[in-house]
């Protein structure tokens, strides 16, 4: 290439065949170089194309991305474009990325998005700096004016005729010096389409395949191999699987035997059954020493009951419903508490398990609401008793189970209605225990009216977005 160009540094086709293909190879600098250097010999269209294609590479995220990129096309035939490898590289970096779900669903998004976040961010910065290179090309001046001069068009035409000089003469004023070298290596081939598209079609079906596989298998026993409480989600899974095909689970083999008869009582409730049939667990695990403990939710992420183990062994359940026990109770929001230091519950998981046992208590027609009221702020307690002691209000309290949780930094609220799509109410919590509740008529206190419908407002606006 260097003997080319010295021979004829000016040689225009030759520049830019160069530079095209420098570009193809990855040498971005002395594409950049040699562009700049056809579109000062020729300011044309095909110049100021090969500088704005070469100028981004200057950019070393732009250049990254186009070198890994090109080698994923390298195979393919044709003019290999800014653009071209920009699509190679998302498709093969995405084909990469495939055994990441084996890992895990998370991390094979992570990859894909971050593959993807790196093309948009290229581009952007590609977009920028061709904005910057405003490339003008000259107009062609028009050639009737050459043409119009008569003492040139009408005599000498009949003598180059007859004589037959005018070709050599024409071919001699139109030849350069060197030819261009390879110039049907330039010409641009058409891509079949099928390139890509079936390489996107196989990442499109072995990617989302993966996908289904893993969010199944989120939720069985093998996935949790190598985590602490892996044993312990085993035989939480292997219980769950016997009731949901109706087989005998051996008394002392995954039940602790002193366990085991409460268990049976719990199961023949057909609601708990059907809630522990169709429970799962992330793996959030908690050990203190000498008993272990699983966090089970449901399909939708929703907390449904702690479980205690001990010697890997199901020791007991705890939660609305499980253990309604002042001792269970207390015991519950005990390691709610310890979730939250060990692992870091947010999204309301613990505000709305607060309010379940609040709920479950007064329910009950427990006089005494001990345990429920140690989830009251002391200033709100008194408060919260005597409205409870209002059957309409208690009553509307109890059967509001739907909840919608939002997080405003200063407090956090509940949004609860029930079935029947009753009149809402508030609930505003501080430190995970409930410090004020709010409903329509609830109180005669007019600044409590108004507060509750600006909350109310606030709640649905922020819920909608």
């Amino acid at each position: 290439m260097q003997r080319a160009l010295g021979l004829d540094p000016n040689h225009t086709e030759n520049v830019r065949n160069f530079a095209q293909w420098s570009f193809e190879d990855g040498h971005f600098k002395m594409a950049r170089d040699l562009s700049e250097r056809a579109l000062k010999t020729k300011h044309d269209a095909e110049s100021a194309r090969l500088v704005r294609q070469a100028a981004p590479t200057s950019n070393w995220l732009v250049a990254m991305v186009l070198r890994i990129g090109l080698l994923f096309i390298a195979p393919f035939k044709g003019r290999k474009t800014a653009a071209k490898m920009m699509l190679g590289f998302v498709l093969g970096l995405w084909i990469l990325c495939i055994p990441l779900f084996f890992i895990s669903n998370l991390v094979g998004i992570i990859g894909v998005t971050v593959v993807l976040a790196l093309v948009v961010v290229a581009g952007l910065i590609s977009n920028g700096i061709r904005a910057k290179r405003q490339l003008g090309v000259e107009a062609p001046k028009a050639p009737v004016k050459q043409v119009a001069k008569p003492v040139i068009q009408v005599p000498p035409a009949k003598k180059v005729t007859e004589t037959k000089p005018s070709k050599q003469i024409t071919r001699e004023q139109n030849r350069e010096v060197n030819p261009p070298l390879a110039k049907k290596a330039t010409q641009p081939t058409k891509i079949n389409p099928k390139i890509f598209i079936v390489p996107a079609i196989i990442l499109a079906v072995v990617g989302f395949g993966l996908m289904e596989d893993n969010s199944a298998d989120d939720y069985d026993s093998y996935s949790y191999n190598d985590m602490s409480g892996a044993e312990e989600a085993d035989h939480f899974f292997t219980i769950r699987n016997s009731l949901e095909n109706e087989e005998d689970i051996a008394q002392g083999d995954i039940i602790d035997e002193s366990f085991y008869p409460v268990f049976e009582k719990l199961m023949s409730q057909p609601k708990l059954k059907e809630q522990f049939s169709g429970a799962y667990t992330t793996g959030e695990y908690l050990d203190d020493g000498e008993l272990q403990y699983l966090k089970i939710e449901d399909y939708s992420g929703n907390l449904l009951f702690l479980t205690e183990f001990k010697d890997y062994k199901l020791h007991g359940i705890y939660g609305t419903g499980w253990n309604d026990t002042e001792a269970g109770k207390a015991r519950y929001t005990e390691l709610l508490q310890a979730f939250d230091e060990e692992l870091g519950i947010s999204d309301g998981v613990l505000e709305e398990a607060h309010m379940k046992l609040i709920q479950a208590s007064f329910a009950s027609n427990d006089n005494n609401h001990a345990a429920a009221l140690t989830m009251v702020g002391e200033d709100f307690q008194d408060t919260f008793t005597d409205m409870m002691n209002d059957d309409a209000v208690k009553n509307q309290f109890i059967a509001s189970t739907n909840f919608v949780f939002i997080d405003d930094s200063d407090y956090q609220y509940l949004k609860m209605t029930d079935n029947n799509d009753g009149e809402p109410l508030i609930a505003q919590f501080e430190d995970k225990n409930l410090v004020y509740m709010y409903g329509a008529d609830w109180s005669e206190d007019d600044e409590d009216q108004a507060r509750y419908e600006e909350i109310l407002s606030d709640l649905d606006w922020e819920d909608s977005l």
